[in-house]
This record gives structure tokens, C-alpha cells and sequence, in this order.
């Protein structure tokens, strides 16, 4: 009796164009099978662009809507669209990345939203039509710039050593940005203090202010014409930690918010009946400089260049939307 390899070799032997055609024929259903199963990997729900219910703080509302659209609505809120357009993209992978951080943290937010616009807890966000209400004669380049920015950067988002960074930045750092554990006593290996000669344009790079000396005084007590105040530690930065004030400590960001001042970045020259303070710099200084961003691109560094300057040794990922 013919055992079933003969008779395989029989049949290839005796009809060797069926053969090819069968081969072919599996070739095809097996290349048919493939793309069908890519196809419906593709159409996975954990590959679709997430949709995020956002809080709004003013109206005491949640608003839904697309991941990527919010993050266009965080660029237009956060920085010029006048700005360089890789200088926009930086900021975008930024945006993109700070919610990301955020959706994974889970954290809660009023009326159980994703995420907030409100700045005290989370990143700024504008609609374009409110955007338009405060800017009525932006051009049709500088919004087609914006979208652009965040097309151009859909879903990629800032990681280091495998997990999102938390993708903090400021206006102007005033020439040298400041660590996270100086500034918020948490040692971040992304957010160190780097020097940034690139931020010049900004009118808060200096900028200088006067108050009277019975305003000083008032911070820390009653209002009283005599003044001794002087800076008791700084970062090594140049950012003010404390100071003293008639003999009373009060810290650098109490200081800088109870006067309205841009930064903690500052020197003083007390006077008889007012004193003189100068800053540097807009905002807590740590991650990435917008100002300085924008004038990174001006010399021809496009946006990963631009965050590796600020945030180090990072790396890039790409979500898979």
C-alpha cells in the first residue's frame, strides 16, 4: 500500500500546474488573511484618537471632544501664533504631552472631566471662536501655521526612560531656567537648570518696578515707613528663595504673588520711600522657555532640538492614532 508521502510526490509528479495553482491560490488567501487582520487592528478602539471631556471653569461645563483638538486649543491658548512655526510645534508636543501625563495620573477634576482648562491645576485652553474675539485681525497664514503645528506633531509626545515627562514651561526663563526641586522641592532629571540666551525679545527678559515702602511692609504685618528688607537665600539660578522684611522672613513666590511681580528672578534697591525691584524673566522658570523656544527656531533648530535643550536627555513616541 502507497503510503501518503508517495502519494504526494505522485500527485505533484503527475499534475505539476494544479500544484503551481493551489500554491498560488494559498499564497493569496493567506496574503488575503493578513490584510484583513491588519485592517481590523487598525480599526481597534485602542488605536482611534481618544476623546477627552474637558472641564470648563468659567461656565462650570465639560465640553468633548477630540485628544488632537485639544491640544490645538492649548497651543492657541498658551502661546503667539505670531511665534516660528517649529517654535509652535515644541509647544504642541509640549501641550500633548502635559495632558497625556495627566490623562495617565487620573487625576479628579470637577463633574468628573479628563481635564480642566483652569491654570491653577492643569493648561490653558481657547475655542477658536473666543480665540478670534480677542484676536480680530489674525490672518488666515498664522491659524493655518497653528494647525499645521499640531498636524504636523499628531500624537507625538515627550518620554524619558519610558514614561511621559511632565512637560512643564513657562513664558520667559530671563536667561536661565530653574530646576523642579528648587522651585517645588522635587528632584526631576528632565527639569534641571539650563543657561538660555534666546528669550531676549520678550518684554519681561528685564523689566523693572517701584512700590512704595509701606506696601512692603504691609506683607508681612502693619503698614510702617521704615524699611529693612534684604534677600536672604537664592537658588543657584538667581531666583529668590526668602527674604526679610523688618526682621519678619517671607519667601520669594509669597513675595512675587502678594506684588504681582513676573517672577521670583529679582534684585532690589530699597530707597527712603520706595523701593526698586528689577526681574527677570515670566513665571516659575522651570522646562521649556516659550520666548526662548521662539528664538531657538529663529536660529534654526527645529522642535526636538528645541526640547532637548530645555528638558535633556529625552526621547520621542509616537501614540499610535
Amino acid at each position: 500500500m502507497i503510503n501518503i508521502k508517495k502519494r504526494i510526490n505522485l500527485f505533484f509528479y503527475t499534475y505539476p500546474r494544479l500544484c503551481l495553482l493551489l500554491i498560488i491560490l494559498l499564497a493569496v488567501l493567506l496574503l488575503f488573511f493578513l490584510l484583513n487582520n491588519y485592517s481590523h487592528q487598525q480599526k481597534n478602539p485602542s488605536m482611534v484618537e481618544p476623546t477627552i471631556h474637558l472641564y470648563r471653569h468659567e461656565s462650570n461645563t465639560v465640553s468633548q471632544m477630540k485628544f488632537e483638538d485639544y491640544v490645538l486649543g492649548c497651543m492657541i491658548a498658551e502661546m503667539p501664533l505670531s511665534f516660528e512655526l517649529e517654535a509652535l510645534k515644541a509647544q504642541a508636543i509640549c501641550a500633548r504631552t502635559y495632558a497625556f501625563r495627566k490623562l495617565l495620573d487620573k487625576k479628579n477634576y470637577p463633574c468628573g472631566a479628563d481635564l480642566s482648562d483652569n491654570i491653577m491645576e492643569c493648561q490653558a485652553f481657547m475655542v477658536w471662536e473666543d480665540y478670534y474675539d480677542k484676536h480680530p485681525h489674525v490672518s488666515k497664514d498664522l491659524i493655518k501655521r497653528a494647525q499645521k503645528a499640531v498636524q504636523d506633531t499628531r500624537g507625538i509626545i515627550i518620554l524619558y526612560q519610558q514614561e511621559p515627562i511632565d512637560a512643564v514651561y513657562h513664558s520667559c526663563c530671563g536667561g536661565k531656567t530653574e530646576s523642579a526641586f528648587n522651585s517645588w522641592g522635587r528632584d526631576t532629571a528632565y527639569l534641571q537648570s539650563v543657561s538660555c540666551s534666546y528669550c531676549q525679545s520678550s518684554c519681561y527678559y528685564t523689566s523693572s518696578y517701584s512700590f512704595p515702602n509701606t506696601r512692603i511692609t504691609g506683607l508681612v504685618g502693619k503698614s510702617e515707613p521704615w524699611l529693612q528688607l534684604s534677600i536672604i537665600k537664592k537658588t543657584a539660578s538667581g531666583r529668590t528663595v526668602e527674604l526679610e522684611i523688618n526682621g519678619q522672613r517671607i519667601s520669594g513666590n509669597e513675595f512675587r504673588h502678594k506684588l504681582g511681580l513676573p517672577s521670583n528672578y529679582f534684585e532690589l534697591k530699597v530707597g527712603a520711600t520706595k523701593t526698586n525691584i528689577y526681574c527677570r524673566g515670566y513665571g516659575h522658570g522651570v522646562g521649556l522657555c516659550q520666548f526662548g523656544a521662539n528664538g531657538m527656531a529663529k536660529s534654526g533648530k527645529d522642535a526636538q532640538a528645541i526640547l532637548r535643550h530645555y528638558y535633556g536627555k529625552i526621547d520621542f513616541y509616537k501614540l499610535p492614532y
